[in-house]
C-alpha cells in the first residue's frame, strides 16, 4: 500500500475524532494574597479524542502485517516439528548405538546429540527474536504514520488537544 493511500485509510479510521470544546479556567490562587487577584481564564481547548486501539486493531496496514506475521509463526512451527521429529530419530539412533559401540564412541556420540540439541534451541530462540523485531518495526511505522495523520486530522479540525481514549476515565 502506498503511503498516500495508507494516510487516506487512517485517516477514513480517525473518523472517530470527537472534538469537545470547554472553558478551561484557571485556578491557581495564592491563599496567602490579601488582594484578591482577578481570576484569568484562559482561551478555550478544542480536544480531541481518539480511540487508537480501535483504529489500529482495524487498519488494514496491521491486519497486513499480523496475516504476514502470522503466516511466518505458521512456518517456524512447522520447521520445529521437523527439526524435534530429526532429534527424536537421532536420540532413537544413539540410544541404539549405545548397545553396539564402545563407551568412548558412545560419549562422543552424545556430545555431538547434545550440541545439535543445544544449536537447535539457539537457531529457534535467534528465529523468533528476529520475527518479533520485524514485526515491531512494522507496527511502530504504522503508529508513526498514525501519529502524523492525527496531527493533520487535529490541525485541519482547530484541535489543540489530542488525548488517547484509553487515557479517559
Amino acid at each position: 500500500m502506498d503511503g498516500a493511500l495508507a494516510r487516506r485509510s487512517i485517516a477514513l479510521l480517525v473518523a472517530g475524532l470527537v472534538l469537545v470544546a470547554g472553558p478551561v479556567p484557571s485556578r491557581a490562587q495564592d491563599a496567602a494574597t490579601v488582594a484578591p487577584q482577578p481570576v484569568r481564564r484562559l482561551p478555550y481547548a478544542q480536544v480531541a479524542v481518539v480511540d487508537i486501539p480501535t483504529i489500529l486493531q482495524q487498519a488494514t496496514a496491521m491486519r497486513t502485517i499480523q496475516q504476514q506475521l502470522d503466516v511466518q509463526k505458521d512456518q517456524l512451527q512447522r520447521d520445529v516439528a521437523q527439526q524435534q521429529e530429526g532429534l527424536r530419530q537421532a536420540e532413537q539412533e544413539l540410544a541404539r548405538l549405545r548397545q553396539t559401540v564402545s563407551v568412548e564412541e558412545f560419549d562422543r556420540k552424545r556430545t555431538e546429540f547434545e550440541t545439535q540439541v543445544s544449536a537447535t534451541g539457539r537457531a529457534l530462540q535467534e528465529r523468533t527474536r528476529r520475527l518479533d523485531i520485524a514485526f515491531n518495526q512494522a507496527r511502530n511505522s504504522v503508529i508513526n504514520t498514525l501519529d502524523q495523520v492525527i496531527a493533520e486530522v487535529a490541525k485541519e479540525s482547530g484541535a489543540t488537544l489530542v488525548i488517547s481514549r484509553q487515557f479517559i476515565v
